[in-house]
């Protein structure tokens, strides 16, 4: 995926086209697809976001509200909105 494919599935999120759990399970399916296909660059904006997808767990029941290695909404929102940032300056 390029990195304005990139860009545009970071905007479906907070344009609110997609909730949280879609676009957790839409940004695994890319990811692992430029993995596969080598050679593919992932911007190092999406290598940061990466960490907070990996940690959200869209079910709350399974959280622990404490952990510093889970994410919830909020916090992947927010990892979502940094990476969204970065790349959009990298364009400038």
């Amino acid at each position: 995926m390029s990195e304005v494919g990139w860009r545009a599935l970071l905007g479906s999120f907070r344009e609110g086209r997609v909730d949280a759990v879609t676009f957790h399970d839409l940004f695994f399916d890319r990811w692992h697809a430029a993995m596969r296909d080598g050679g593919v660059e992932i911007p190092k904006a999406n290598e940061t976001l990466f960490f907070a997808v990996e940690a959200y767990c869209p079910d709350p029941a399974l959280r622990h509200p404490d952990s510093p290695f889970e994410a919830d909404d909020l916090e992947l929102s927010e990892a979502i909105r940094q990476a969204r940032a970065r790349l959009n300056s990298a364009f400038q």
